[in-house]
């Protein structure tokens, strides 16, 4: 049997490392159709929103490496810490930005996530154009 942290390394690694199947197949696959990530107070963004997000994270910027390492997996949670590691395009230098993430499943699917740092992922939707609630 899988165990829920290989589930969402492997999600990461089919999103940004292989490419395999298209972002919204990948979504799809691991998040629940009534997904909940919460932001900074109470914004949230559903699927679509996230679909919306990775596509744009999966475009861009392909000299960016993205990693999930130091997994704890406790009842329906499994908490890791999510690295994105790219190049600023302004000044040339590496930049790295690190921020613990956690997940909720029902079953096989995610229903709901937290990062301690939403507001990075709320500037991200922004600059791809998408509302929030």
């Amino acid at each position: 049997m899988t165990s829920r942290r290989e589930i969402v390394a492997d999600y990461f690694r089919r999103q940004y490392e292989s490419r395999e199947r298209s972002t919204e197949e990948n979504v799809k696959d691991l998040f629940a159709e009534d997904l909940v990530f919460h932001l900074t107070g109470d914004r949230t963004m559903g699927r679509d929103e996230l679909i919306t997000l990775c596509d744009v994270l999966r475009r861009t910027r392909h000299d960016r490496k993205t990693l999930v390492t130091d997994f704890e997996e406790a009842g329906d949670e499994v908490s890791f810490v999510l690295y994105i590691v790219g190049t600023d395009t302004v000044t040339g230098h590496q930049v790295a930005v690190s921020t613990p993430t956690r997940y909720r499943f029902r079953g096989d699917e995610v229903v709901e996530i937290w990062q301690q740092d939403p507001a990075g992922v709320e500037n991200a939707l922004r600059a791809a154009g998408v509302r929030l609630r």
